[in-house]
């Protein structure tokens, strides 16, 4: 087994044991699997990739900073979180210029696409309204969050329904599972504290930066062949 299978598996076993040390309340294996779990994604990045690139450190170190703000006791923490989180995406946008292909859609695309950013869109807008009160005086910055997600996901899933490449494909997952965390984590600090939400967020983060990483290391291939062209 190599070094990359060996660091995926380790990284699955983190995922769970931190899950365990949450469900029993285990502070030392809690904290030192989320602590241990962030670092071996970045370090899961150097062994992975044949060529390290400034622009995808610099979005791992953001990443690892804002989880590294969670184990300090911070007055406000949340608003480092959302600022944090808010800098990732905005860096994020270069992912979605730098793949931008034209888009070449049939009509099953253009349903699947219209369907599902419908329901987003009606999500978006329930999840801002109903946490817009209980943000208090960080309600720009909520909806600043929200609304790069919402933008971030829409396009990825435009990205992936139009080129149909595995490289698409771990982009929308990353984004689809960060959008999961995130609205989980606002809900569940501004509306209504929750334990299962807290425990989906355990596995949600962790895995939205593993697909960040494939999708960094994975080749841009566009696969979108003849047969999805009909209808």
């Amino acid at each position: 087994m190599d070094g990359e299978k060996l660091l995926k598996l380790l990284i699955s076993f983190l995922i769970v044991f931190q899950v365990l040390g949450f469900v029993f309340k285990n502070d030392f294996l809690y904290t030192g699997s989320e602590l241990i779990l962030s670092v071996s994604v970045i370090v899961l990045y150097f062994i992975v990739t044949k060529r390290v690139k400034t622009y995808h450190v610099i979005v791992l170190l953001v990443l690892f900073i804002g989880k590294l703000i969670t184990f300090f006791n911070v007055e406000s923490i949340i608003k480092f979180q959302i600022a944090t989180h808010i800098l990732v995406y905005i860096l994020l946008f270069y992912f979605l210029y730098y793949n931008h292909k034209s888009f070449v859609y049939n009509r099953r695309d253009v349903f699947t696409l219209l369907l599902g950013s419908l329901l987003y869109t009606v999500i978006f807008f329930l999840a801002y309204l109903t946490l817009k009160g209980p943000m208090g005086n960080v309600h720009l910055l909520g909806f600043l969050h929200l609304l790069l997600l919402y933008i971030l996901l829409v396009v990825g899933a435009m990205h992936y329904i139009n080129i149909r490449s595995e490289k698409s494909l771990w982009y929308f997952l990353s984004m689809l599972n960060f959008t999961f965390s995130d609205y989980m984590l606002l809900i569940d600090t501004f509306y209504l504290q929750s334990y299962e939400l807290q425990l989906l967020i355990l596995i949600c983060e962790p895995l939205a930066m593993v697909f960040l990483v494939n999708y960094m290391v994975t080749k841009s291939l566009k696969l979108k062949s003849e047969e999805f062209e009909g209808f």
